[in-house]
């Protein structure tokens, strides 16, 4: 097992867990308590418990992770257990901003860029997307037009490279650009990065009511109320929707416009208990 690379989690416990189960593999009698003697631990099931989300790390406990794991990136893993730790959406959305400044200045962007610029620019997966559907070889200026609303052409010149640099999409010797895989998945490391890439998709589609009419766009909302069992189903029924979605994208040879497809679904009231 590879040692866990600190700058691609955003999860402190995930990473932990990680960290822990590599010395399981280097050492295979190696356990929780042996690693809170080498900690510093009163408690051998301390690790486990703060894994499993059952306790939080304090400023000792957090010190004493450190020299455990023999964590290079101290201030790194700080910010990570800030953010997993805040106790208002203020100061996560603060500890997360700290997580992307410091990743981006780490070795992490420089060995795989394509994992945090991409998810962390909306502009990124909408420019490839349109490069799937359009024949492009260059004409920055039709690409930018392409796209509803237009970006700028210098915008549009900046990611074809960059996507172009991360490998995400290719040139072909005639010229004509096209991706590299027709689906792009992230790690779930990144969970944090694709829930503010959602937030920015959803707030876009909240300007299509206005600026397209019915008959260009489909959106609807509507109240259901339901027992948690037909909740369950819905939420099933959704996935199942979204699976002939992507089936339908695979047989779909000839693209020739770019759509978006929101789907929301979440609790408008508390569940009272039965």
């Amino acid at each position: 097992m590879a040692k866990p690379e600190i700058y691609a989690y955003d999860d402190y416990r995930l990473f932990l867990k990680d960290s822990y189960q590599e010395k399981v593999t280097l050492m295979p009698k190696y356990s929780y308590r042996t690693f809170a003697k080498e900690a510093g631990f009163s408690n051998p099931g301390f690790l486990n418990d703060v894994i499993r989300g059952k306790r939080r790390l304090s400023e000792e406990a957090l010190q004493k992770m450190i020299v455990g794991f023999d964590i290079k990136e101290r201030e790194f893993f700080e910010v990570l257990v800030q953010y997993g730790q805040a106790k208002s959406e203020d100061d996560r959305e603060k500890a997360y901003q700290q997580i992307l400044f410091r990743r981006s200045r780490s070795s992490f962007t420089r060995i795989n860029p394509s994992l945090i610029k991409y998810y962390q620019d909306y502009r990124y997966p909408l420019i490839r997307s349109a490069i799937e559907i359009k024949k492009f070889k260059g004409d920055y200026e039709s690409l930018a037009h392409f796209l509803v609303p237009a970006l700028p052409v210098l915008v549009v010149k900046k990611a074809v490279r960059d996507l172009h640099d991360w490998g995400l999409i290719k040139q072909g010797s005639d010229g004509h650009y096209s991706v590299t895989d027709k689906f792009v998945e992230p790690p779930s490391t990144l969970a944090q990065l694709v829930r503010q890439l959602n937030r920015t998709w959803i707030l876009q589609g909240r300007e299509a009511i206005g600026n397209f009419t019915p008959e260009e766009r489909h959106i609807s909302s509507i109240l259901l109320g339901v027992s948690c069992k037909t909740k369950d189903k819905i939420t099933q029924k959704i996935e199942t929707f979204r699976q002939e979605i992507f089936e339908l994208l695979h047989k779909d040879k000839d693209p020739e416009i770019l759509m978006q497809l929101s789907m929301q679904y979440f609790p408008k009231s508390v569940e009272e208990k039965s």
